[in-house]
C-alpha cells in the first residue's frame, strides 16, 4: 500500500501511522469501504438520492393540491338518526317507496302447515299370524300387488292340524247322530220305540251339529280351509292394494301374535297436519288443501280436509287435522313430508293488517317500517297473526291508521343494512 492510497480528499498531507494502516488493512476504519471506491461512484450515489428526494416532494404536493380540487361527493343512501331511518326524495323515488295505512279488515286466513302423509286407516290391514307355527313358504313380498284373497304365506301349524281333526271326528259323530235320530224317528211312528228314545236321538243330533260348526269356525278363525293341506294355514291378503312391510321369513317360528304383513291401498292416503289452535276456528271438513313435496317444483297435489281433531295438546298447543288424497298418480309416499296450504272457509275474523309485501324480517323477528314522518321511518317489531296469502294479521305492535312502507321494503332494508 501507496501513501497516495490513503490521501484525504482535500490534498492535505497526511501520514498515518501503523495502527492506522493495520485498521486501514483490515477494513476495520471508519471511511475503510469509502476510501477503497472510486470516487466518480461516490458522486453518482449522492446525486441518484437527491433526485428521488426531489421526485417524491413533487409527487407528495401535487397530490395534496389534487385533493384540494376534487369536491367530496355524498351517497344518496338511507342513515340512522336515533332509532329513525332517513332519507331524501330522490331515493324514495329511486326505491319506489310507497306507504298504506294499517286497517282494521275481516280476514279469513290461508293457512301453511308442515305435514306427513299417512296410510289411510280405511284403506290399510295388518295381516297376524293367529297361530304359532312355522313359516312353510312366502307367496308375497314387500311391493308387489295383490287382490282380496291372494295368498300370501303359508304356515305350519300343529294347532291347525288338531283343529282340522276335530272337524272330521265331529262330522262323523254328525252323521252317526243324524243315522240315529232317523232311526229312532221311524220306531217311533210305528211305535217299537218310546217318546223318550226319540226325543233323546234328536237332541243328540242337534248336539253333535252344533259341534261340527264350533269346530269348523275354530279351523276358519286360524285362516284354515277345506281345500288347504292338512295342518297348513293361508294368510291371505284382506283387501286390494300392495304389500307394503313383511316381517316374517321362510323357515322362521312364530307365535301367535306376530304382525307379518302390512297390506295397503296406496291409491288412498292421508296427510296429517297440526294446526295451531288459533286457527283451528277457520277450518271446516271439506276444506281444500294443496300440497307440495319437500323439494318438489311439480304443481301442487289437491286434497281435502277429512277431519279436525277436538282436542288440543298441552304440550304444543295444536291438534291434529287429517287430509284425504288421491295417489293413483304415486306422487307421494307414506312417510313423506308435505307442505300444505289450507283454504280455511271458515268465519273470518276481524283484525289489523298490512299487506304481505310490507313484512320483513331483521334479527329474525318480524318488522315493519312505520312512518315516523314524509323523509323517515322507524323499525317496528310486530308478532303476526293468521294471513291469507295477500294480507297479513298483525296481533301487536301496530296501531290503525298509522302508515308504513309497503312497497320498496327491500330496497331500503337492504341499503341500511349491508
Amino acid at each position: 500500500m501507496t501513501d497516495a492510497s490513503i490521501r484525504p480528499e482535500d490534498g492535505s498531507d497526511f501520514t498515518p501511522g501503523e495502527e492506522e494502516l493495520l485498521a486501514l488493512e483490515e477494513g476495520r476504519a471508519p471511511g475503510a469501504e469509502q476510501a477503497r471506491r472510486p470516487r466518480w461512484t461516490r458522486w453518482a450515489i449522492g446525486a441518484g438520492a437527491a433526485a428521488v428526494a426531489i421526485v417524491v416532494t413533487g409527487l407528495a404536493l401535487r397530490g395534496r393540491g389534487a385533493a384540494e380540487d376534487v369536491p367530496v361527493i355524498k351517497a344518496d343512501v338511507p342513515h340512522v338518526v336515533g332509532k329513525a331511518i332517513v332519507f331524501s326524495r330522490a331515493f324514495q323515488e329511486r326505491a319506489g317507496l310507497k306507504l298504506e295505512p294499517v286497517r282494521s279488515a275481516p280476514l279469513v286466513p290461508r293457512l301453511r302447515v308442515v305435514g306427513t302423509v299417512d296410510f289411510d286407516p280405511a284403506h290399510v290391514a295388518a295381516v297376524g299370524t293367529r297361530i304359532p307355527g312355522l313359516v312353510r313358504a312366502l307367496h308375497k313380498l314387500e311391493g308387489e300387488r295383490v287382490k282380496k284373497g291372494d295368498a300370501l304365506a303359508e304356515i305350519e301349524s300343529a294347532e291347525l292340524g288338531e283343529a282340522q281333526a276335530s272337524v272330521a271326528v265331529a262330522s262323523a259323530h254328525r252323521k252317526a247322530a243324524a243315522l240315529n235320530e232317523k232311526r229312532e224317528r221311524e220306531l217311533a211312528e210305528r211305535g217299537l220305540t218310546t217318546a223318550r228314545e226319540h226325543e233323546l236321538a234328536t237332541a243328540t243330533h242337534e248336539e253333535q251339529r252344533v259341534l261340527l260348526g264350533a269346530a269348523r269356525q275354530r279351523v276358519a278363525a286360524m285362516s284354515g280351509s277345506p281345500i288347504s293341506p292338512f295342518g297348513v294355514y293361508m294368510l291371505r291378503a284382506p283387501l286390494d292394494g300392495a304389500v307394503v312391510e313383511r316381517h316374517i321369513f321362510a323357515g322362521q317360528s312364530v307365535d301367535a301374535h306376530v304382525v307379518a304383513f302390512r297390506v295397503a291401498d296406496l291409491d288412498h292416503l292421508w296427510v296429517d297436519l297440526a294446526v295451531f289452535e288459533s286457527n283451528l276456528d277457520a277450518i271446516r271438513k271439506g276444506d281444500p288443501v294443496e300440497l307440495t313435496r319437500a323439494g318438489a317444483e311439480a304443481e301442487p297435489i289437491p286434497g281435502r280436509v277429512a277431519h279436525v281433531g277436538e282436542v288440543v295438546d298441552p304440550a304444543t298447543r295444536t291438534a291434529h287435522v287429517r287430509v284425504a288424497v288421491s295417489n293413483e298418480k304415486r306422487l307421494l309416499r307414506p312417510g313423506q313430508s308435505v307442505t300444505a296450504i289450507i283454504g280455511a272457509t271458515g268465519p273470518a275474523r276481524t283484525m289489523l293488517t298490512v299487506p304481505m309485501t310490507a313484512v320483513t324480517y331483521i334479527d329474525g323477528k318480524p318488522t315493519v317500517f312505520r312512518a315516523d314522518g314524509p323523509d323517515r321511518v322507524v323499525p317496528t317489531t310486530i308478532e303476526l297473526g293468521p294471513s291469507d296469502g295477500t294480507s297479513q294479521g298483525v296481533v301487536s305492535g301496530l296501531s290503525e291508521g298509522q302508515l308504513i312502507v309497503s312497497q320498496g321494503v327491500f330496497a331500503l332494508k337492504s341499503e341500511l343494512y349491508r
